[in-house]
């Protein structure tokens, strides 16, 4: 049975594992959630999407980003409780190397954020939690379930009363795990400095 969101949740609440311990596992349980493949189901290569991709630093280095998927995000976790920002610049002096991907995403286990790095425009940071993740969902459930009691109390088509369909319809399903991310931190959205 596929993990839920309320199990992802808890699991990663009460984790007290190190970076080096969760990293993979927690990536691999949030592609569960959201019905996307991990890197070894998707690309048994690692050319396009892999876990520890080798990479060179913007200063002669080399290094590890800890996720990367190209054309859509390099993905870099530190331990719980950690200095995100500090995530942030080792992954960003590793962005060229990852063809300058257009989400920059650091996590520590618990909190989220997404810096956006698309070409021409403005970045910007969503920034959520794992407690974020499963309000902003319950919230999206409500609402479904609200429209669905709604159109079920609606006359038949076949009624002589005409009815106006409700305004709202739910969504249809994300198709990509970086638009989850950022279809479910919206209500965290923060400009970056």
């Amino acid at each position: 049975m596929p993990l839920t969101l309320p199990e992802f949740v808890a699991r990663w609440k009460a984790s007290t594992l190190t970076e080096r311990a969760a990293a993979q596992s927690h990536f691999i349980d949030l592609c569960e959630v959201f019905h996307q493949p991990h890197p070894a189901a998707a690309d048994q290569t690692g050319d396009t999407y892999t876990f520890e991709k080798h990479v060179s630093t913007l200063h002669g280095g080399k290094g590890f980003a800890d996720v990367w998927k190209r054309g859509y995000f390099g993905w870099e976790y530190k331990g719980k409780h950690k200095d995100l920002k500090a995530a942030y610049l080792q992954l960003a002096d590793y962005r060229d190397d990852l063809e300058n991907p257009p989400l920059l995403v650091v996590c520590d286990q618990d909190r989220f954020e997404v810096h956006t790095n698309f070409t021409g425009t403005r970045p910007e940071v969503y920034r959520f939690t794992l407690t974020d993740l499963l309000s902003q969902a319950l919230r999206r459930i409500a609402r479904f379930r609200r429209w669905k009691c709604s159109a079920m109390s609606l006359p038949s088509r076949n009624s002589s009363v005409r009815s106006a369909r409700p305004a709202a319809s739910p969504r249809p399903p994300l198709v990509s795990l970086h638009a989850s991310l950022s279809a479910l931190s919206g209500a965290a959205k923060t400009r970056s400095v």
